[in-house]
Parts: C-alpha cells; sequence; structure tokens
C-alpha cells in the first residue's frame, strides 16, 4: 500500500469515527431530553392531583400518606437516576479517550484496530443506555400511575 492509500484509509476512518461519536453524543442527548421532557410531565401530573385535591384534611392526610409510602420510592428512582448519570458519563469519557487514541495510532492496522475497539463500545453504551432509560422510564411510570391511582381524587 502505497502513502497516499494510506493517508486516505486513515482519513475515511477518521470521519466513520468521528461520525459514530457523534452519533453517540446525539443518542446521549436525545436520553437526556427525553428525561427532562418525563420530569415536566411528571410536574403537571403534580398540578393535575393536587389541583382536584378536596378539603385541606384530605390534603393533610394524603400527603402523610405519601410521606410514608411514595418518598422512598422517589428517593430509589433518584438514586438510579444518579447511579445511571454516573455511568453515562463515565461511559462518555472512555468514548472520548478512545476517540482521540485513534489519531494517535502508528499505523493503519492499529487505527482500523482503534477504530473498531471504538465501535464496538460506542454501540455497547448505546445498547446499555437505551435499556437502562427504557427500565428506568417504566419504572418511573408505573409509580407515578400507582401514586395517583392511589392517592388521586375519588372517582365521583
Amino acid at each position: 500500500m502505497s502513502a497516499p492509500e494510506a493517508k486516505k484509509g486513515a482519513a475515511a476512518t477518521t470521519v466513520t469515527s468521528e461520525e459514530v461519536f457523534h452519533e453517540a453524543m446525539r443518542s446521549y442527548e436525545k436520553a437526556l431530553k427525553a428525561g427532562i421532557q418525563l420530569q415536566e410531565e411528571s410536574v403537571n401530573l403534580w398540578r393535575d392531583v393536587l389541583s382536584k385535591l378536596g378539603s385541606p384534611e384530605e390534603l393533610q392526610a394524603k400527603l402523610e400518606s405519601m410521606t410514608v409510602e411514595a418518598f422512598p420510592k422517589a428517593r430509589e428512582r433518584m438514586e438510579d437516576f444518579a447511579e445511571t448519570f454516573n455511568r453515562t458519563s463515565k461511559q462518555t469519557i472512555d468514548l472520548f479517550g478512545k476517540t482521540l487514541s485513534v489519531y494517535q495510532a502508528a499505523s493503519v492496522p492499529d487505527a482500523q484496530r482503534r477504530v473498531q475497539d471504538l465501535i464496538e463500545s460506542s454501540l455497547g453504551a448505546l445498547r446499555v443506555n437505551v435499556h437502562s432509560a427504557l427500565n428506568t422510564n417504566a419504572k418511573i411510570i408505573a409509580s407515578w400511575k400507582e401514586l395517583v391511582d392511589r392517592f388521586g381524587p375519588a372517582a365521583k
């Protein structure tokens, strides 16, 4: 392989790894935006539930019950979120390091190996993050449904 061919191969590899890195970042941004949207919907749900409550005594009784039962679940979900955020942050740093290592390759085969490792790592991280987001969202939705079913206004 001539020097110009080697440079073309390295340039193609660089573009590919850059595209993969940007796709991983876009996926991370989408997951973050989905989490923010879920929080906004949760606030709206709370507003609707609280606006439909009856007397102050009813509200006090429901809030006391929620404190005992619902807040521990909310705390658990926040701990899950913090764990997921920390894990995805570490994955992002690792993927960024692998992206930079492609530029430090000593040869075309070494660069190809590094790009392949980057792609496999990116896809693995994406898979884990999507499953984590789906599981977390399902838990949150189930918790909210249980909360609304239990503490929401009685059907008239």
